[in-house]
């Protein structure tokens, strides 16, 4: 059997993305870099908590008033971010960590504790995220 990745607080995974996902509006599956963001890693029957990122940071400039909610890292800031890279903290991901292995889930490495204490007040204070997210993550 598999060995389960540890997924903690500031790893950064990729998985496929499909209509499977609730929360996913587009046809076409997308393999998607994500950070984790549990309060505790997760065994296999429970949920990660996530955050997607994407490399269109453009958006993000050109709608000022959501630069608040994201991170934005530089190109080749890590190995596994080679392009300019947002994280959106706007809406909180949950999906069963058993889902996402079906759908290739890999460990990609993780934040260092700086960028990801700076995550942690993007998200204290992003304006679009739910109190209700931010409690689940220990950060209200």
């Amino acid at each position: 059997m598999a060995r389960t990745p540890q997924l903690e607080r500031g790893c950064v995974f990729g998985a496929d993305h499909d209509s499977t996902y609730g929360f996913w509006i587009s046809k076409d599956p997308r393999w998607k870099r994500c950070l984790a963001f549990n309060f505790t890693p997760p065994s296999i029957n429970d949920d990660v908590h996530y955050f997607i990122a994407t490399s269109r940071v453009n958006y993000f400039r050109e709608h000022p008033l959501l630069i608040s909610d994201v991170r934005i890292f530089v190109a080749s800031s890590y190995s596994f971010l080679p392009e300019e890279t947002a994280i959106d903290f706007r809406e909180l991901r949950v999906v069963p960590l058993a889902k996402l292995r079906t759908k290739g889930l890999k460990l990609l490495g993780k934040l260092t504790t700086d960028d990801l204490r700076s995550c942690e007040m993007v998200i204290r204070s992003a304006r679009i995220l739910e109190n209700r997210a931010k409690r689940m993550l220990g950060l209200l």
